[in-house]
């Protein structure tokens, strides 16, 4: 069977990335032949282009302007591109829809997910693409953990996508926010999925982690968004530890950081997290891959998708592992990673649910 997955891989961050790969991962142990269908429309791209969209001789100019001002944005981008182009199996090239309802891709499935792939902020408005409706008449469509990046649906779109989403085979969401509306709208059954990453465990991503090249004893800092009460907490632990803070990008107030690892590919970031002796983050994915690590870890919840990683941390028996405020830190407690076991038993839980809707979708 041939199974080609939409979804945002072209954004360069890890999450996005990392979920991407997963999911092909899981496809190909299914049986199937996976692809990720290789449609990366401006929108997306232009927030990670450092040559900004440019073509031709004016983008040969600017990377070379950059190159000499802030060279380590190339390199990035340069990495980022190779691991999409080495670690995944791109179908076409389609930079706008027609390109791709004209490719007529010839697949037996079809998945939209995960990522916020229903966010019309994210793509532009209402995008066919990621209601798959250039899939090939009587091809099986599925979404998976698909988010719309709120707690409801956006009136203006509802009338297509209730139109869209009637040729699915399987729907399932990434948030329980949002379950009831979907299937309210659809008729169908919706269910609530793990992100793919967590349908794997951390051996299966030896396939792609690469070790970490720092040596010495580190603090991981995985921000996405600024905290001020994260870099205070950091600088703490460094502190009272006498180790050093190894994290993305420059950041300000650190008072002992390793140089940053911000030109590090997906693979490299695993490494990074695996070799960590503490770990905080207020990223979903940077408490993801603590929890497989199995590393002792804080989450200080992301503004806007928290939520996410809170419900995550419930379901897991990790709450303990929020700080919600600077002032509640007491303890090198908050860290300990245990249970392990008993953590394990439940991701299997909650994963043979998320691998039963997928087989059934699948056929």
């Amino acid at each position: 069977m041939k199974v080609g997955v939409i979804t945002f891989h072209s954004a360069n961050n890890y999450g996005a990335v990392l979920q991407t790969w997963a999911l092909q991962k899981v496809l190909k142990n299914l049986g199937t032949t996976p692809g990720v269908i290789n449609y990366h429309p401006d929108i997306i791209d232009r927030l990670y282009d450092p040559m900004k969209l440019k073509r031709g001789f004016a983008r040969e100019l600017l990377k070379l302007r950059l190159y000499i001002r802030n060279r380590k944005s190339i390199v990035r981008y340069n990495k980022f591109q190779s691991f999409l182009k080495t670690k995944l199996n791109l179908i076409g090239d389609y930079r706008t829809y027609e390109e791709l309802l004209k490719a007529d891709l010839n697949l037996d499935a079809y998945i939209v997910g995960s990522d916020q792939v229903w966010n019309p902020t994210h793509t532009g408005g209402y995008d066919p693409a990621y209601y798959l409706e250039f899939a090939k008449e009587g091809s099986r469509r599925i979404s998976y953990a698909a988010s719309l990046g709120t707690n409801y649906i956006v009136s203006k779109y509802k009338e297509p996508m209730q139109k869209a989403l009637k040729s699915f085979t399987g729907i399932s969401v990434r948030e329980r926010s949002v379950q009831g509306a979907v299937s309210e709208l659809t008729g169908k059954p919706v269910e609530v999925v793990l992100d793919p990453t967590l349908l794997l465990d951390k051996e299966d991503y030896d396939e792609i982690k690469v070790k970490s090249n720092y040596k010495q004893p580190y603090i991981l800092i995985y921000s996405i968004e600024k905290n001020p009460q994260l870099i205070e907490l950091a600088n703490k632990i460094s502190v009272s530890l006498g180790m050093p803070v190894l994290q993305r990008r420059p950041m300000g107030g650190l008072i002992n950081q390793l140089e940053p690892f911000y030109t590090s590919d997906a693979g490299e970031f695993l490494g990074h997290i695996e070799s960590a002796a503490y770990v905080i983050t207020n990223s979903f994915h940077g408490t993801v891959f603590s929890i497989l690590y199995e590393k002792p870890f804080v989450s200080m919840l992301h503004s806007d998708t928290g939520s996410r990683t809170e419900d995550l941390l419930e379901e897991l028996g990790l709450s303990s592992h929020i700080l919600y405020d600077i002032e509640d830190f007491n303890s090198f407690d908050i860290f300990k990673f245990e249970n392990t076991e008993e953590v394990k038993e439940r991701i299997m839980s909650l994963r043979e649910k998320s691998m039963s809707f997928l087989k059934s979708s699948l056929g």
